[in-house]
């Protein structure tokens, strides 16, 4: 072999090994970067896990220690200004929302727990209301479901008479006929149904076609600018029509302003709650200052909405 011959050879055989050198290096480096992640993922599922464990903590807690509040707020007959009833809402020791909590429970498999608590901590608040006044407590299906809930009630002595069941619209309801099975023995018993949130999405109006209620709760997102909006009194007054229909009676919800009020009256909705109104209170004392029998709410007089005039301003809050 000539000298050329063998600087070709070396020079071959060293490109090969550099070649392999490289290769090599770059699995190393691959192999010691996934090292890493792991090492950093490790910690980080390990967090999971202590916070779900946190979680499951919680919620037991508060379901053991029955630690859930209700809170109510006034709804009004918008023909007399007179309260007709309230709705039952659940508030939280540590201040979060109630969608926090609930969808906390959602995640650790205790949902149905926290959904028995609220509902039952929030029928007992009928007590706080006069006779002719109804209660309005929200129900998610799979509470409704569970079964035992009339016999729960019963031992209670919960007012069924006095009870309106809200299913919420947000909730997918996979079979109709189970669950107007199990309301035909509540609405036997007195209790009467509404739909909550109709307007928010499709949803409702199937629960409003399917279900047929006793109460269509109009949402918030439909009430919002009401009165410039033609398009959404278009949309009151056809669950005006369809409650007509039903036999129904129409709620008004997240009132916010005196012009949305007057609106509302002038399309028929019958009642209305709402800032406006009465923000939602724990306070018993307010309580008992709403159910006084001479009370009557300040909620001017119906009539046609001149659409182009400008905003009245805000009745006084509660």
């Amino acid at each position: 072999m000539n000298a050329l011959s063998l600087s070709s050879a070396l020079g071959a055989s060293l490109a090969g090994n550099v070649l392999l050198l490289l290769v090599v290096v770059a699995l190393i480096g691959a192999l010691i970067s996934t090292r890493r992640r792991l090492r950093r993922r490790g910690p980080d599922l390990a967090q999971i896990d202590v916070n779900h464990a946190a979680a499951r903590h919680r919620v037991a807690d508060l379901v053991d220690q029955r630690g859930v509040e209700i809170a109510l707020q006034p709804i009004i007959d918008l023909a007399t200004g007179r309260l007709v009833g309230a709705e039952a809402l659940a508030r939280f020791p540590d201040g979060r929302c109630a969608d926090t909590w609930f969808e906390e429970a959602s995640t650790t498999g205790q949902a149905l727990d926290l959904d028995r608590l609220a509902f039952t901590s929030a029928c007992r608040a009928s007590s706080a209301l006069p006779e002719g006044c109804y209660l309005s407590v929200n129900a998610t299906p799979e509470l409704l479901l569970s079964g035992n809930l009339v016999a729960t009630l019963v031992e209670q002595h919960v007012p069924l008479h006095r009870l309106v069941i809200e299913v919420t619209e947000h909730v997918k309801i996979s079979s109709y006929g189970d669950l107007k099975a199990c309301l035909l023995e509540l609405r036997e018993r007195g209790a009467r149904l509404a739909i909550d949130d109709t307007g928010a999405g499709y949803a409702s109006f199937n629960h409003v076609l399917q279900l047929r209620p006793d109460i269509i709760k109009i949402d918030r997102s439909l009430i919002a600018d009401l009165t410039e909006d033609p398009a959404r009194r278009s949309l009151v007054t056809a669950l005006v029509l369809l409650a007509l229909d039903l036999d129904a009676t129409v709620v008004a919800e997240g009132v916010e302003t005196a012009s949305e009020l007057t609106t509302l009256g002038a399309l028929g909705v019958d009642y209305a709650q709402g800032y406006l109104l009465a923000r939602p209170s724990t306070d018993r004392l307010r309580w008992e200052r709403w159910t006084d029998p001479d009370r009557v709410w300040d909620i001017g007089q119906p009539r046609v909405v001149d659409v182009d005039a400008p905003s009245e301003p805000a009745h006084h809050l509660v």
